[in-house]
């Protein structure tokens, strides 16, 4: 039987990510929960296991509601005072706080800077020739949004996969992602697959098709933009091209995809 949400006072939302979980965040939800039931709050609170919430390098975390409390480094004894404290609408347990409503700035202990991708360098490329290249980011969080934005801007946009002919992406009709490691781009005719997601590092056939490389780049010959994807051994999976570096495509490439990155042409 489902819980009655209206009647809760307050919401935990602990972090069941990879991390978290590493670092005994089971253990953290478990003494939160025991202490909920005990205590006879149990039908008046509400706690909720949420996937990764980005904080990896503070985990366990824990996010409170009302007020957006956002918790760091938690152990079995921290959480139960924790909870304790909210449900007696006392003050937080600040020293613990990463964040919370109303501060300018977020209190970590481990900050990790975010990764950003480097400037484009001049290569002599096998493949590309005399190019300018950088490379990108590769997780399917990245990589989903790029098909979705190029199926709905697909103008001067033309997809190349290893033994297929060349498809313009106005000829594609739907980006899916409901497989498990697989997107798939569907035609009327045909249906183009790519490995995005995270896949057992013992399957090889997955890691043979995974893209792990994405490579935005700038042929000084041609001037063709475009970007490549290729597999963790080197091999080319696919290769995306635009018809121009004006492309509205190629301008959300750089501004979306690579942060704000800018082509150097001088280095040609």
């Amino acid at each position: 039987m489902g819980k009655n949400i209206a009647k809760s006072t307050h919401t935990f939302f602990f972090c069941d990510g990879g991390s978290c979980q590493k670092a005994g965040g089971e253990q953290v939800i478990r003494a939160a929960r025991a202490y909920l039931r005990n205590n006879d709050n149990w039908n008046n609170t509400h706690t909720i296991k949420t996937r990764c919430n980005g904080r990896c390098e503070d985990a366990p975390t824990c996010i409170v509601h009302p007020g957006e409390f956002w918790y760091k480094e938690l152990t079995q004894k921290k959480i139960i005072h924790i909870v304790k404290g909210h449900i007696n609408n006392e003050c937080p347990l600040e020293t613990e706080l990463l964040y919370r409503e109303g501060w300018e700035q977020q209190v970590s202990n481990k900050e990790i800077v975010p990764i950003k991708p480097k400037p484009f360098e001049f290569k002599r490329d096998e493949e590309l020739g005399d190019s300018l290249i950088t490379k990108g980011f590769s997780s399917d969080q990245y990589l989903y949004p790029l098909f979705l934005f190029l199926l709905e801007k697909p103008e001067g946009v033309t997809l190349h996969v290893p033994n297929k002919p060349q498809l313009a992406f106005k000829d594609i009709n739907e980006v899916n992602y409901s497989k498990e490691f697989t997107l798939e781009l569907l035609t009327k005719t045909d249906c183009l697959e790519f490995t995005i997601a995270s896949v057992p590092k013992d399957n090889k056939e997955l890691q043979q098709l995974k893209i792990s490389i994405t490579e935005y780049f700038y042929q000084k010959e041609t001037g063709q933009t475009g970007i490549r994807f290729k597999n963790k051994f080197g091999k080319t999976l696919g290769k995306i091209e635009f018809d121009s570096i004006h492309t509205e495509a190629w301008q959300y490439c750089t501004k979306i995809q690579l942060q704000h990155l800018t082509l150097d042409l001088s280095q040609l």
